[in-house]
């Protein structure tokens, strides 16, 4: 099959919007989209060697295989391999357990299931972080081709329309499925072949026809009288490829009907291009573009893991996260080319020698998988020298909406050590219908109220015991990743509420509820810093939000206590890491307890408690309580322990431990508010 350099121009193309996306997000928001021009380009291509080797009598499957192996397998091994030690060397331990299970499922070509499975959606934290993330984009691929190449010989026989048909109705229905399940099931959507299929069929219908094989000619769909208007057509198609850099995000609704924006560019591109003399085909046929396209996959491969690496490290010694990714990106680059000149080519050479290089191929596998897996079993532990107890958090038991298992966030590095309730089967996901989680300890309905985020629910325990040992009536009416803001608009919110519906009513019932009771006491509580950009910039809307919620919640109630931000601790990389981990890792090697720092917005969160506190001072009923003020150290550093006590269960919820450290805050504006003529008597209230 004759060489075709503005495909590797498509190609040089999506890996520049992949590697700045992941550099620096912000910068080119729908980068992630170059995915899905591989995608599109991987389907056309080995559509048309398939049918190559058809016309030529020559196909075999063992061959096919065999080559698929040389191709793809050994510079991912090595990107394995390699990524563990990095880990081994530089990070804790228990970061290094995941990397190997996560290395042994890609090995295997099923990281998309374990991605989907472990770490979540594209754009939660969990995935954003982890080091091999990006290897589930080939487990879709090497899935595709387990059943495409004996699909394809099969379909060749129908005649060049029946297949083509075929293969149009396949790709629609996968179409379709995607749309459906985007709206329903994004991380679904977003990794499992069924809805990813269409964009590889898409390619696979730009090859001729192929009514027998020997008639399959990659000439016949480019011939024609049309080659002004697909002259423009190709600049069309890769305006709409950075179309969909620059204006996809994640919360678009993608993959869905979104993903046909590069997608049907980069089909416009290929169209225009291959086997065409265009000023788009020259371009993509530059020296500079066709190199990079050449060594696409090796880069691809190599750049995630040390841009994790990168970003970690900065944030865990202080450093800007920026710093890290930068770093990370060009030693990406650069052992990316590397691993192309010393392990890719090497080893995907067909000629003489073959034997030996296939069998190279297979001792690395054993060893590689080998090591992964043994890894992956052995026991780590996030405090071997049992420095601290273990911290509990209960927040999930009060939530209002809908929750994850406790064994499923175990699973996040995160809170792989911490205490999490079982929670119930049949446990409702809408207990905010019904007034929230109601605990009535008092003669009347809720006197105490508690909204808000994940923020306002690990608070939940604390205000819960002081309640029952009062004798007052309480609800929480706090739902994970809500915020207390209506107006905002934050991803999280499509996990917790099912559908974009669910949270309006959530926030109308809220209210509902509220003006019912007209409660003593609403305790407002949030991740506040939400509402501010990376770069630490308040949300322009904010003031505005802000003053109309309290001027609404302030009428409702005869004291409303909005609670300010404890200090965050970024473990890195977005607070992946389990931080009781990072700060007995750290006590290891420098032989004393760590000092650790607020994150890099501790000054602007300080600013919008100023912006808060200037509001508020138009309702005389409404105070900012502090329990932020009990979690720094004289020098400005966090007060994360005392003792053994533990007081973060992640970089930004306090622990049970650090919950009841502000009891007494909670306990004082409680009892001060609510009338004794509210309460049961202490010999009456349950235990």
């Amino acid at each position: 099959m004759r060489y075709s350099p503005p495909l590797d121009g498509i190609r040089a193309i999506a890996i520049l919007g992949v590697l700045v996306y992941h550099i620096k997000p912000a910068a080119l928001r729908g980068g992630f989209s170059g995915v899905d021009v591989f995608y599109v380009l991987s389907g056309f291509l080995i559509t048309s060697i398939i049918l190559h080797d058809l016309d030529l009598g020559s196909f075999s499957m063992r061959a096919f295989y065999l080559r698929r192996i040389q191709r793809l397998i050994p510079n991912l091994l090595v990107t394995i391999l390699f990524t563990l030690f990095l880990w081994m060397i530089f990070m804790p331990p228990v970061s290094v357990r995941q990397v190997a299970m996560h290395g042994t499922w890609a090995i295997f070509d099923v990281s998309n299931f374990y991605v989907w499975r472990f770490l979540g959606g594209y754009w939660t934290s969990n995935a954003e972080s982890a080091p091999l993330t990006h290897t589930w984009s080939l487990g879709v691929e090497e899935q595709f081709y387990l059943f495409y190449p004996a699909a394809l010989v099969l379909l060749s026989k129908l005649g060049a329309r029946k297949a083509r048909l075929w293969l149009m109705l396949g790709g629609a229905l996968s179409l379709g499925l995607c749309m459906y399940i985007t709206g329903r099931h994004q991380p679904a959507a977003f990794y499992l072949l069924p809805t990813r299929l269409w964009e590889l069929l898409l390619g696979a219908v730009l090859v001729s026809g192929f009514s027998t094989p020997k008639e399959c000619s990659f000439a016949s769909p480019f011939a024609g009288s049309y080659l002004a208007t697909r002259r423009v057509l190709g600049w069309v198609g890769l305006a709409l490829i950075v179309l969909g850099f620059v204006s996809i995000s994640g919360t678009s609704g993608f993959p869905g009907y979104i993903a046909l924006i590069p997608a049907v560019g980069t089909a416009l591109v290929i169209w225009c291009t291959f086997g065409m003399q265009t000023g788009l085909a020259a371009f993509l046929s530059t020296r500079p573009l066709v190199r990079l396209g050449k060594v696409s996959y090796s880069v691809y491969l190599w750049h995630w893991p040390l841009i994790t690496l990168g970003r970690s490290l900065a944030v865990i010694y202080g450093k800007r996260e920026i710093f890290g990714s930068l770093l990370g990106g060009v030693a990406g680059l650069v052992l990316g080319w590397l691993a192309y000149l010393l392990v890719e080519q090497p080893l995907r050479k067909r000629g003489p020698g073959r034997r030996r290089r296939l069998a190279v191929i297979g001792v690395l596998f054993f060893g590689v998988a080998s090591c992964t897996f043994l890894t992956a079993v052995l026991p780590t532990a996030a405090d071997p020298g049992h420095l601290f107890d273990q911290p509990a958090y209960y927040g999930d038991e009060y939530c209002a909406g809908r929750v994850e298992s406790a064994s499923s966030i175990n699973k996040s590095l995160r809170y792989s050590d911490v205490y999490l309730p079982a929670m119930p089967a049949d446990r409702p996901n809408d207990f905010w219908r019904a007034g929230g989680v109601v605990k009535s300890y008092g003669r009347t309905s809720p006197k105490v109220v508690l909204i808000g985020s994940s923020h306002a629910l690990m608070y939940s325990k604390t205000i819960d015991e002081i309640c029952s040992e009062l004798g007052i009536s309480v609800s929480f009416l706090a739902v994970n990743g809500a915020p207390l803001l209506p107006q905002a608009d934050f991803p999280a919110m499509v996990f917790n509420f099912a559908n974009s519906g669910g949270a309006s009513q959530f926030y109308s019932a809220r209210l509902s509820w509220i003006r019912e009771w007209h409660p003593d006491v609403i305790i407002a509580v949030d991740r506040w810093d939400d509402y501010l950009d990376q770069d630490g910039h308040l949300d322009p809307n904010f003031e505005n939000q802000f003053h109309a919620f309290v001027s609404e919640f302030a009428s409702l109630t005869h004291h409303l206590f909005i609670v300010a931000q404890v200090p965050v601790i970024d473990s890195g990389n977005d607070n992946m890491y389990n931080l009781r981990e990072v700060v007995t890792w750290k006590k290891r090697r420098s032989n004393g307890m760590p000092e650790l720092a607020a994150d890099s917005r501790d000054a602007a969160r300080r600013s919008l408690l100023g912006v808060m506190e200037r509001d508020i001072r138009s309702f005389p009923n409404t105070q900012i309580l502090r329990p932020d003020l009990l979690f720094y150290q004289a020098d400005g550093s966090v007060r994360y322990s005392s003792g053994r006590l533990f007081f973060y269960a992640d970089g930004n919820h306090l622990s049970q431990s650090g919950s009841d450290e502000a009891r007494g805050i909670f306990r004082k504006a409680i009892a001060d508010s609510v009338p004794v003529s509210s309460r049961l008597t202490p010999a009456v209230a349950p235990r």
